[in-house]
């Protein structure tokens, strides 16, 4: 059912640089951030009618220059490639690639200025999630809706690009999470398969103790995004996979932090630390990826693209590593991956060439061209039926899983600002050997403390499930 229908502006609490693929091992391991920066951007005066047509083509046969604008560098070789060959295809069509930097929120504040300006760049890729929304409320998105593109992307679970029933940007690409896990340590302990459920998990770390391994679990807790690793992993998979109202739910009264399912998680997470190693708060991302190039341990909580960076320090592992979601569930039926659009595409309202940026953009989400994006952040192509021979062995696993839509996304896309930090802290200090009761009690308090300071988020957080249909 609909909620009542309200318009959205809503400011996110994300860490820029996050799911990048490219990003380093230390932005790999902040994964649960993944609701990065977004800033309400809306044009200079009154938000426009989100509605309003797209400006008629300024010229027509004559030579056209599109402006695309990108926060991720790693992706503009790819880019420069696709619209190299857009070119000679449609040779009055040039496409100039731009990078914004300083992660999602430099991003966010240059586009703001470009867009009071009326110098925005005709087509932008930027992060997946409530910015979306934002920049369509201000008018400043082309309806994206009859270009035919959401038939041909994987299903969209959770529809951020929809504002007031319609389309407004679509994913790029698939960024997984969960488990780095080294194969050649299971085998050496007798374990020949990949554990699906929790209690396969545990009976592999048992049998790796047995055979040597003293903690095959690693935990960085020093860094708080290391601390919450499993923590999101338990959210993204058991709580909001089984219930993806749950965080709403928090914010209405319905549901509590110190209810069962924090119960549960924390209890889970205090069986899985007895196979962590012991000086987990002592130990950062750095130190943590050293033991695990070294093979002092099976398992750590990552992104995928950290598998080449162990790899690079030593090559020894090359083959051996795997990324696997986290195996948290009671059923081998139930096992589902862990994955989320990453970036997303759009055309702005103000382009002089409507048609040429449609075509382009059309062109982008050709199967050979998204792969080549995806490819360059380490990350799956999006497109139905794609070609995935390019993913790193280490993901090939998670393609049948994605085509057969059993996967769950990133819980916390619209989570209150300042949550996430004091999240990292408070689960540093159980770790450190706050009682569960009291950890959970803080977690509640300190939740409604922020809803409590900020009353419009939650009229905010409604007109978001309002506007996409949530």
């Amino acid at each position: 059912m609909k909620k009542k229908a309200i318009a959205l502006m809503l400011s996110v609490v994300m860490a820029a640089g996050v799911f990048t693929g490219c990003g380093g091992a230390g932005q790999d391991l902040a994964q649960e951030d993944a609701s990065k920066e977004g800033a309400d951007v809306q044009t200079a005066g009154e938000a426009k009618d989100s509605s309003q047509e797209a400006p008629k083509e300024e010229a027509d046969d004559g030579p056209i220059t599109l402006k695309f604008a990108t926060g991720s560098s790693e992706c503009v070789t790819a880019l420069n490639t696709i619209f190299t060959k857009y070119h000679e295809e449609n040779p009055n069509v040039t496409v100039e690639v731009t990078v914004l930097p300083g992660g999602v929120a430099g991003f966010n504040s240059a586009m703001a200025s470009k867009l009071a300006a009326g110098d925005a760049p005709d087509l932008f890729q930027y992060q997946w999630g409530t910015q979306i929304n934002a920049y369509a409320k201000g008018g400043n998105l082309m309806d994206l809706t009859d270009t035919g593109i959401r038939d041909v992307v994987q299903d969209i679970k959770k529809p951020m690009n929809v504002y007031d029933g319609r389309d407004y940007a679509y994913p790029v690409e698939f960024s997984l999470w969960g488990l780095m896990y080294n194969t050649e340590i299971a085998n050496n302990a007798g374990v020949t398969g990949t554990p699906e459920t929790f209690d396969e998990f545990i009976s592999a770390m048992d049998k790796m103790r047995d055979s040597g391994v003293e903690y095959p679990f690693i935990v960085p807790a020093k860094d708080g995004s290391g601390a919450t690793g499993f923590v999101f992993c338990y959210l993204h998979q058991i709580v909001s996979g089984e219930n993806p109202e749950f965080y709403y739910q928090c914010c209405t009264g319905k549901k509590s932090w110190d209810g069962e399912e924090w119960r549960n998680l924390f209890e889970t997470y205090d069986k899985l630390l007895q196979y962590a190693n012991p000086d987990s708060l002592g130990l950062d991302v750095d130190n943590a990826l050293t033991r695990f190039a070294r093979q002092e341990g099976a398992f750590m909580v990552s992104g995928p693209s950290t598998i080449k960076k162990l790899e690079e320090m030593n090559p020894e592992l090359e083959g051996k590593l795997k990324y696997i979601p986290f195996p948290l569930y009671e059923n081998e039926g139930d096992y589902k991956t862990i994955a989320d659009f990453d970036s997303c595409i759009s055309i702005w309202s103000g382009t002089k060439y409507p048609e040429a940026a449609i075509d382009v953009y059309r062109y982008l989400f050709e199967p050979e061209n998204n792969m080549l994006i995806a490819e360059s952040r380490n990350a799956v192509s999006v497109v139905k039926n794609a070609d995935t021979s390019y993913v790193d062995a280490s993901l090939q696993d998670q393609v049948p899983l994605l085509d057969a839509g059993k996967y769950v996304g990133y819980s916390e896309r619209e989570w209150i600002p300042g949550i996430k930090e004091i999240m990292k802290t408070i689960v540093q200090e159980w770790i450190g050997g706050t009682d569960l009761d009291t950890t959970l009690e803080n977690l509640q308090k300190e939740h409604q403390r922020l809803l409590d300071a900020s009353p419009e988020f939650l009229q905010e957080f409604e007109e978001l499930r309002s506007s996409t249909g949530e």
